[in-house]
């Protein structure tokens, strides 16, 4: 009986441990920012654009690179017509065989002079950092989406929390309003409103509970996490303070550190090369050669060492395809270059009007702040005005109001400015430095 017994207390303990809901997993948003730049599919793609720049680098190294060869060959031949050749009269045979060839040869190619080759080397290395600066351009961006994301689940958050501090207070209230009805101080008015009020706030919080379930999916989504695992954000939506930098330093900021400008000029430099590289196309070429190897009859006899060296020039005369290979090429460079001076307006686009987002998210956290208080002294008034039996409920539900949407406007407020410190980032090209604001 006490296997048995001791079996089911052991498939007890694992039913529920089963049974029990999973811990929530920690997570801060530089965590966050991490996973994101680590596991989502934008940066996993610009990552394998990366290896394929490298490639297409080795690719064009290789016209430059020597390139060797070896052979073997073992012939048996039957007859030769040598007079098939023009070797005939002078008294010698002009059918001979059967007999053998053997052949192992070593065989060297270089380019010695190659412009053509060695400028689109030059533009393969520009394309190849401008896709390794596409990697880190994607993790800012990954970074940067990772970080709103978690922003709102922030957000999503804090409106429960309000929204369950204004279910508790109208439940009080609603149990005041009862009291004062008892004692024959209110009317049954007063208990309706407050009734209705409590209902009110229970659907506000139904309605923020659904909203941060699709903000933590969100959030997951973009971290790469497991989309049933409950979170725990580490951070708190408190702003310790509103500084806004100088315009002058942001747009500073922005033409040193956006990446897209770097890329952009990489990408100039790269089609100028091109350019370049299809006139080179008239120029010569030179190519060194060299052999070495075994040459006779059989590899075991009479095989003895042969070799040769040289060199071969060629000049192009006519190609039909080379003006138009140079058009190409020059307007590639003129849509580089336009690429470039427009890229260059957007960026001081976003740089100004992000230092505009986050001078108005400044002050729209002040004034929030303020009416947040000012809304809980109103309430503090209307309850006890209601309590001392001075008149009905209807200030109070009024200032219960008031309240709830004063503390959703600073929980709002709170995230905007956070997400105007992302948007700066982001246009300064500093996202992977972003770091969220400490609670004071």
């Amino acid at each position: 009986m006490r296997r048995p017994a001791r079996t089911a207390a052991l498939g007890l303990a694992l039913a529920s441990l089963l049974a029990a809901p999973a811990a929530a997993a920690p997570l801060s948003m530089a965590e966050a920012m991490r996973l994101a730049v680590q596991r989502n599919l934008t940066a996993k793609l610009a990552r394998s654009e990366d290896e394929a720049a490298r490639a297409r680098t080795l690719e064009a190294a290789s016209q430059l690179l020597p390139m060797v060869a070896g052979s073997l060959s073992q012939q048996r031949v039957f007859r030769v017509n040598l007079a098939a050749e023009g070797l005939s009269g002078g008294g010698f045979a002009t059918m001979l065989g059967p007999f053998d060839v053997f052949d192992a040869r070593f065989r060297l190619a270089m380019s010695v002079l190659d412009l053509h080759s060695w400028l689109r080397l030059s533009a393969a290395r520009r394309s190849a950092r401008a896709a390794a600066l596409q990697e880190d351009l994607a993790g800012e961006q990954v970074a940067g989406a990772a970080a709103l994301a978690y922003i709102e689940a922030l957000r999503a958050r804090e409106a429960i929390r309000s929204a369950q501090a204004g279910v508790d207070l109208a439940s009080e209230l609603l149990a005041l309003a009862r009291e004062r009805l008892t004692a024959g101080t209110a009317m049954g008015l007063d208990v309706a409103r407050a009734r209705t009020r409590e209902a009110e706030e229970s659907l506000r919080l139904l309605d923020a509970r659904t909203a941060a379930t699709d903000a933590d999916l969100r959030l997951k989504r973009i971290a790469g996490l497991p989309l049933g695992e409950p979170l725990e954000l580490t951070d708190m939506l408190v702003v310790s303070s509103t500084a806004v930098p100088p315009l002058d330093a942001t747009l500073a900021d922005a033409q040193s550190g956006r990446l897209e400008l770097r890329i952009s000029q990489d990408r100039l430099q790269a089609a100028g090369l091109l350019v370049k590289a299809a006139r080179a196309d008239r120029l010569p070429r030179l190519l060194a050669t060299a052999d070495a190897g075994l040459s006779g009859n059989q590899p075991d006899s009479g095989a003895r060492t042969t070799g040769s060296i040289g060199a071969a020039l060629s000049l192009p005369l006519f190609d039909g395809g080379l003006a138009a290979r140079t058009s190409e090429a020059r307007a590639a460079d003129q849509e580089a270059r336009s690429r470039y001076d427009d890229l260059l307006l957007a960026v001081e686009e976003d740089a100004r009007r992000a230092e505009d987002r986050l001078s108005e998210a400044a002050q729209r956290v002040g004034a929030t702040r303020l009416a947040s208080q000012l809304a809980r002294e109103e309430l503090k008034l209307a309850r006890g005005r209601f309590a001392a039996g001075v008149g009905d409920n209807l200030e109070l539900v009024n200032a219960q109001t008031e309240l709830a949407r004063a503390d959703d406007q600073l929980a709002a407020a709170l995230a905007q400015f956070e997400t105007a410190r992302v948007n700066r980032a982001l246009a300064v090209g500093r996202m992977r430095d972003f770091k969220f604001q400490e609670t004071p």
